[in-house]
């Protein structure tokens, strides 16, 4: 296990540890997700995990039991999506019904896809892009937006950053808020977040108008079954010379996930659909795949789009 991360990163070999204790077979894979970073990178990578270990807490086993299942649960997903060339579910009232209306589904779903932040090339690509290069690029005082914040683990960086004089987030459920409330006060953030239940294809407030300079919407759009209209309505709370951080993938079959995107050119052509210009854009695959192989073989390709 020493060859797998260097132990000078304590917190990711820690969290290395756990895991392949428990399932020695996944060691080769995680080996693929951190080939190629360098010392900046693996720094990043490293705070990444300090974060997620702070979420797991003492529960860190069940955690690890619940990213077993997840990977399974996955499995069988793509069994179908490889079978019949879509997802399993096509309404939001499906995956309400089958997994955001399931407790105990949901709870070892959440936990599970925790620890795929870090153990998932494409997921820590998005941690360490976000970070190093669109957090950086914002201006002094600026207002942040991000809808679906999850594990909160980008509104923690957000927030911690001395230039963001304003961040906000958005969610259609209350329990989900609780969590990101819950996530960002155990991992100390020294500023608040002003947390909103809020579906994004709503009309918005009276007296609403733009006003964030920061827009992030990251693994959210393939749960929506009208992504354009969510994207559209988020580009009218731009500020002028605001940027969007989209984060979608593509063939990415999952329990909850309902529109599906064949290709990294459709994912930006969805993007552009909504308005926006698309002034970068990213394609990380899954670990253990090159881009091309994952285009050939339509495997997962994470889409990290700066749009404006």
């Amino acid at each position: 296990m020493d060859d797998l991360v260097p132990r000078s990163y304590g917190e990711l070999a820690r969290l290395c540890d756990a895991l392949i204790s428990a399932w020695p077979q996944h060691a080769r894979f995680l080996r693929g997700s951190f080939e190629g970073y360098g010392p900046a990178e693996m720094a990043a990578v490293e705070d990444l995990a300090r974060r997620i270990g702070i979420l797991a807490g003492e529960a860190l086993a069940d955690y690890v039991a619940s990213y077993r299942w997840v990977c399974a649960e996955l499995a069988k997903e793509t069994l179908f999506f490889k079978k019949h060339g879509r997802y399993r579910l096509a309404s939001f009232a499906q995956a309400e019904a089958e997994v955001y209306a399931n407790p105990p589904f949901m709870r070892r779903y959440v936990e599970g896809l925790l620890l795929s932040q870090l153990f998932w090339r494409n997921h820590s690509a998005a941690f360490l892009h976000f970070r190093q290069d669109f957090l950086p690029g914002l201006p002094d005082g600026y207002r942040y937006l991000e809808v679906g914040p999850g594990h909160g683990l980008f509104l923690s960086l957000a927030v911690e950053s001395a230039a963001c004089a304003h961040a906000e987030a958005w969610d259609v459920s209350d329990e989900s808020l609780r969590q990101t409330a819950e996530a960002l006060a155990r991992l100390g953030a020294r500023r608040p977040a002003s947390l909103a239940r809020r579906d994004v294809l709503a009309p918005p407030p009276p007296g609403s108008g733009a006003g964030f300079d920061a827009i992030v919407i990251s693994e959210v759009l393939e749960h929506l079954e009208r992504p354009r209209e969510a994207l559209a309505g988020l580009r009218a709370h731009l500020a002028p010379g605001g940027r969007m951080f989209v984060n979608v993938p593509v063939n990415s079959p999952a329990p909850d996930h309902i529109y599906l995107l064949p290709s990294v050119a459709e994912a930006r052509a969805l993007v552009e659909s909504a308005g926006l210009e698309v002034v970068s854009l990213r394609a990380e695959p899954l670990t253990g795949y090159s881009l091309e192989r994952a285009e050939r073989e339509v495997a997962t390709i994470t889409c990290l789009m700066v749009a404006r």
